[in-house]
């Protein structure tokens, strides 16, 4: 077993050393499968923002995934709540993906509140108070925000408005969220080398690393980035697989 954990760990530094001095790794690029299908919903949502932000250019507006945004972020500043509302727009985001997926011992309650077939007699404003109820809110500012936008008839985009803010946070903060797997677990000098890494190879202010281990790589890592869904770091776009299972795959090749 030890020799077998020194080895792994010889191939791991390996793996660092190709990082670090631009060796070439095994590089891909996700243009279908898993990761398109994950992330479908985030392109449609990415492209229908590109159109309206180029009709934005042209006619000098702002979209209303914009406008929302800046709405909300605004009131939270105002508040005092930034991190609440941060985490309470989480919090739907998590809930709008359970409903999605059928988490949830009352789905069909849940679903029914959220596409406005809960009662006859409940109005977009009863709707959005019972969804902020169940959802749990720690800020005062989003649940008033729900009743805003069912009042403004634009409750019904409430799961694409979280989308984007998330999406503009990150954009905002210029954080790279980059996933690492790797053979065996990566000591806390090595994570480091990493992001310092990725900060250059991306331009990032900072990495938001999330880390795992999957001995079937044999030896050394692969880096995962550039996600369609940075905050669930899902849908990576880009990769740099410095594993020796890939190593030798290429060598049997």
């Amino acid at each position: 077993m030890a020799r077998r954990s020194t080895g792994t760990a010889i191939v791991l530094g390996m793996g660092l050393g190709l990082l670090f001095s631009g060796g070439a790794p095994e590089q891909t690029s996700f243009v279908g499968g898993a990761a398109a299908v994950s992330g479908g919903r985030r392109m449609q949502m990415r492209a229908l923002t590109k159109k309206v932000e180029d009709t934005e250019q042209v006619k000098g507006l702002e979209s209303p995934l914009k406008i929302y945004m800046k709405a909300l972020v605004d009131a939270a500043a105002k508040k005092g709540e930034s991190v609440p509302v941060t985490k309470d727009i989480m919090k739907v985001r998590k809930f709008y993906e359970m409903i999605r997926n059928d988490q949830l011992e009352v789905t069909q309650k849940y679903q029914d509140l959220i596409n406005g077939q809960a009662s006859v007699d409940m109005t977009d404003v009863g709707r959005a108070a019972e969804i902020s109820s169940l959802m749990g809110m720690e800020s005062t500012v989003l649940p008033g925000f729900f009743r805003f936008l069912a009042k403004k008839r634009r409750f019904n985009g409430l799961s694409m408005i979280a989308d984007f803010y998330m999406e503009e946070l990150y954009k905002e903060q210029n954080i790279v969220p980059v996933r690492v797997t790797s053979a065996q677990s990566l000591t806390d000098e090595q994570r480091e080398s990493i992001k310092n890494k990725m900060k250059k190879i991306t331009g990032a202010a900072d990495i938001k690393l999330v880390t795992s281990v999957n001995a079937d790589l044999l030896g050394g890592f692969k880096i995962e980035y550039n996600f369609l869904d940075a905050d669930n770091i899902r849908g990576p776009q880009e990769a740099l697989d410095y594993s020796l299972k890939t190593v030798l795959q290429k060598a049997a090749v």
